[in-house]
């Protein structure tokens, strides 16, 4: 029996697409790649402005940036990769590609995870201590924590592959990141991914404790009627920032619940796309919370929509 077992197993046939999609199949891989297209395009627009707005030049803006860069490297994987294969179910990939492709995504991605703990806590100081504020987050300070929160990523994902049975790839039958088994296994998660996500679990749980003790300060400087221009744009930067805290935690609780269990895979499909609805919200928060944003939104889609009109009406 075993020897059965053994002959029929082939590494990373998780990964493997079941050549004929399903219904669900076409409408997740059309989530997937929606949802992917419209976090890189609003995540190119985001670093696009915080490279044209002086509002943006400083620690804030930098780790912004950071992040954003993280979140369109993760989301542009879904749009080549994870969300066609998962429409059209293909299988002439190479198995190992849905493990590279992980790789990748979860590079970029785990980074835009750490980096919104350092926006957090930016924030936090900004507000609560804003004379020292200028002193902690010097230039230096902040190439070092970027440069250090990239350094740090590259090593989480490295244990993936260099501890013996840890890796995993995207599958497109589960819609999800999955434990890829290097043999015949009862065991169907990474010890690895477990130990990353409750970690992240605990790590997004103290920066709600962080952003709470943020609010309770905004509160307490509103009742004092004290507030000045500065402190006005440090708010409106906070509450920017905390949106990501709602959908981060419900994605995270989800990948924790599932952990790879194929009786959890809508669980892993609602995990998977919230991810991808963070970074959305992510991007449209320097849109939304920000006035001199949308003031130069506005007159760029104004811009567009009034040559052609002209154009139009010369035509005629």
């Amino acid at each position: 029996m075993e020897s059965s077992v053994n002959e029929t197993f082939v590494f990373a046939s998780e990964l493997i697409g079941r050549e004929v999609p399903t219904q669900l199949d076409r409408i997740i891989g059309g989530l997937i790649f929606a949802f992917a297209l419209l976090a890189t395009t609003l995540g190119i627009y985001n670093i696009y402005i915080i490279k044209k707005m002086d509002i943006f030049h400083n620690a804030f803006g930098w780790f912004w940036a950071s992040r954003t860069v993280g979140e369109v490297g993760c989301n542009a994987v879904h749009l080549i990769y994870s969300g066609p294969m998962t429409f059209f179910q293909f299988r002439g990939f190479p198995p190992s590609t849905g493990i590279v492709m992980f790789t990748i995504a979860y590079f970029f991605g785990c980074h835009a995870c750490v980096m919104h703990q350092i926006i957090s806590m930016n924030r936090m100081i900004a507000v609560c201590f804003p004379l020292k504020y200028p002193d902690i987050f010097r230039s230096k300070i902040c190439k070092f924590l970027i440069t250090f929160c990239w350094i740090q990523v590259f090593f989480v994902v490295l244990f993936y592959l260099i501890i013996p049975c840890q890796m995993v790839g995207f599958s497109p039958k589960m819609y999800e990141y999955v434990f890829v088994k290097c043999e015949p296994m009862e065991r169907d998660f990474s010890y690895v991914g477990t130990v990353v996500n409750r970690f992240c679990f605990v790590v997004c749980l103290s920066t709600i404790v962080a952003d709470l003790v943020t609010l309770v300060k905004i509160i307490l400087i509103s009742q004092s009627g004290t507030i000045t221009r500065n402190a006005r744009r440090d708010i409106r930067f906070f509450f920017q920032t905390s949106v990501q805290n709602v959908t981060m935690m419900v994605a995270l609780v989800t990948i924790v619940i599932s952990n790879n269990s194929p009786t959890g895979m809508y669980i892993q499909i609602m995990g998977f796309l919230t991810l991808m609805v963070t970074h959305i919200t992510n991007a449209l928060a320097l849109i939304i919370f920000n006035p001199e944003v949308r003031s130069r939104f506005a007159k760029s889609i104004a811009s567009t929509i009034v040559p052609s009109r002209v154009s139009t009406t010369n035509s005629g």
